[in-house]
């Protein structure tokens, strides 16, 4: 069965031209020409690192690190919260 989750990102825009891409909850990492493409790519990128975890024999680690159990359960909860930033 497949489930979708939401993963935090952090895309910034590099000098020399295209964005870098962070998932930074699995600390996985990726690039594109684009702000967009740049999305498609992290996402491409999450997907064969969790295949190759699962390969591995090690994706519950994984997917405990995010906070989901082996019973597909969540066992923390995640929000997103407004900061203010004074630049």
């Amino acid at each position: 069965m497949e489930k979708q989750i939401l993963l935090n990102i952090s895309i910034k825009e590099e000098p020399e031209g295209g964005f870098s891409v962070v998932c930074t909850d699995l600390e996985v990492a990726s690039q594109g020409e684009t702000e967009n493409d740049a999305v498609e790519n992290i996402k491409e990128a999450v997907e064969l690192y969790l295949e190759s975890a699962e390969e591995l024999g090690i994706k519950d680690e994984v997917l405990e690190k995010i906070g989901i159990i082996k019973d597909n359960t969540l066992k923390i909860f995640r929000t997103e919260i407004p900061v203010k930033l004074s630049v």
